[in-house]
């Protein structure tokens, strides 16, 4: 069988009228932002402009389009973004259905015969189970003109080369005070809890030094070193230390929370008004509303260089010090692990993992049941979800945990997304061991759980966590088919050698 992926919307509430676009022409789907403001002498099916981030994109009435009697919207109606001509569009929807995948031998042509010239329906598709016909909407054939796709204002190198000018990068996200800041992620090397810090040396925004693996790492509050020294306030549950570098030092921050690992379009970062603010990159609004605060780490730290020059020095097995840089990449990056909750902990390669988002806009596929009936899409590629409490069967919550995060990760060739509770830390863990005879709850899926390893939590509890196998996840237990290969995301910039998810060393 060969299938198409679509994206479908409710046009008309009262009507039940439903339209499926085909969904790599799906960019985003998002909320009115703002007003749509009126374009005087416009064709009448464009209700107007619309900022969108920092583009401004026309938005289409489609009831007008489609010449039904009503045609306005209200406040809570959604826009689809779609890439038309090597243009964005806004069509403008009561709501967001789902992205549904559909047999191409199930789809019906609209014969020619039964409709006008300026038809936009091209074929129907109809779920026999759930007694629904969607009317798929024939992109090419939106606008009365081809004029109106030939605007010389406008960009018109193919689509593949507008992507190819997108330059991306990758930033840890936390929160401090409130506020969310991102640092790069080739400036971050581990995360850690807040244990056994030696006060001995505490001044301003200096907290003091970590004994990390008999390295001696100076620690700063960035409470106090956001807030312009301000007093930090205390620290709580989920207060880590992330542990960074410059070409000259490594340091540890003690930050409120980690919140994500996220992929930046850099062409969507809005600069500072005045440059004397170095140690803001610029301010990055994935969502209307969401602004995150991306630091230059030396900048940042600039005032406390020397200081933490003086105390950045390591001692050796055999007494002797040596500057903590030189073994930094060693140190910090190699057999790293993400560990997450599920009801119990799991650990993860960070190998594996390309970031960690939050569960927002997530599609159920209709009359799909089990662990893998949800996808996402993210940035134009729909990727599945995979329920890991459901794969391993472990019970559902009640209700969805506030502090659930999707793992986005990859074999090399698919790219899935897991969802898990809660992340809990990165963790550096140099041995591993085989797995033993497993509970017979997890026992069909022991090809995912082929080692483990000795963690040590917060509270120096020593536990055995299972590891999991993303390639046999991936090509044992997940339908394989032409969709589903060949998605490997990729940012340009992209350093393996010192990134925060990248080691060195191949699983065995």
């Amino acid at each position: 069988m060969t299938e198409q992926l679509f994206a479908s919307f409710i046009l008309d509430r009262e009507q039940g009228l439903e339209i499926a676009i085909a969904a790599e022409s799906v960019t985003e789907a998002t909320p009115i932002t703002g007003n749509i403001q009126p374009l005087p002498a416009s064709v009448p099916f464009l209700q107007g402009i619309m900022h969108l981030r920092d583009k401004v994109i026309p938005v289409l009435n489609l009831k007008k389009r489609l010449g039904l009697k009503k045609s306005d919207y209200d406040k809570n109606s959604k826009i689809a973004v779609i890439i038309l001509a090597n243009q964005r569009f806004g069509l403008l929807f009561d709501d967001i259905k789902e992205v549904l995948r559909v047999d191409k031998s199930k789809l019906i042509p609209v014969r020619p015969a039964l409709q006008s010239d300026d038809y936009v329906i091209s074929d129907l598709i109809t779920l026999e189970k759930e007694h629904r016909t969607l009317e798929v909407l024939d992109l090419s054939r939106l606008f009365h003109s081809s004029k109106l796709l030939a605007d010389q204002d406008v960009i018109t190198r193919p689509h593949s080369q507008i992507s190819k000018d997108r330059t991306y990068s990758r930033y840890v996200i936390f929160s401090c005070g409130g506020r969310e800041y991102g640092v790069p992620v080739e400036n971050s090397r581990e995360l850690t809890f807040l244990t056994d810090i030696d006060d001995m040396f505490k001044t301003g925004s200096l907290e003091g030094a970590l004994q990390l693996r008999g390295h001696t790492i100076p620690v700063m509050s960035a409470g106090s070193l956001l807030n312009g020294g301000a007093p930090a306030e205390g620290h709580g549950e989920s207060s880590r230390i992330l542990i960074m570098s410059t070409d000259s030092l490594i340091f540890g921050m003690i930050i409120d929370e980690i919140r994500e690992i996220l992929t930046v379009v850099n062409e969507e970062i809005l600069p500072m008004p005045r440059k004397k603010e170095q140690s803001v990159a610029g301010i990055y609004e994935p969502v209307p509303g969401r602004n995150i605060m991306l630091l230059d780490v030396v900048s940042l730290v600039a005032s406390q260089m020397e200081l933490l020059r003086s105390m950045a020095r390591i001692k050796s097995d055999d007494g002797t010090e040596e500057a903590v840089v030189a073994k930094a990449r060693h140190l910090i990056t190699e057999n790293c692990y993400l560990i997450f909750s599920i009801g119990k902990h799991f650990a993860i390669e960070l190998k594996d993992v390309q970031e960690i988002i939050e569960p927002n806009m997530l599609m159920s596929i209709p009359a799909a049941t089990g662990f893998d009936s949800k996808v996402l899409n993210l940035r134009g590629q729909i990727i599945p979800v995979i329920n890991l409490r459901q794969f391993y069967g472990y019970p559902e919550h009640a209700q969805e945990a506030s502090g659930s995060r999707l793992i986005i990760c990859s074999d090399s060739k698919h790219v899935v997304a897991l969802q898990v509770d809660t992340i809990v830390t990165i963790y550096k863990q140099e041995q591993f061991h085989a797995t033993p005879s497993l509970n017979p709850q997890l026992q069909p899926k022991k090809d995912t759980l082929d080692r483990l390893i000795e963690f040590v939590g917060e509270r120096e509890i020593n536990e055995h966590i299972l590891v999991l196998n993303t390639h046999n996840l991936i090509n044992n237990h997940l339908p394989q088919d032409e969709s589903f290969t060949d998605h490997t995301l990729e940012h340009p910039g992209h350093n393996k050698e010192t990134d925060l998810l990248t080691d060195n060393k191949k699983r065995s």
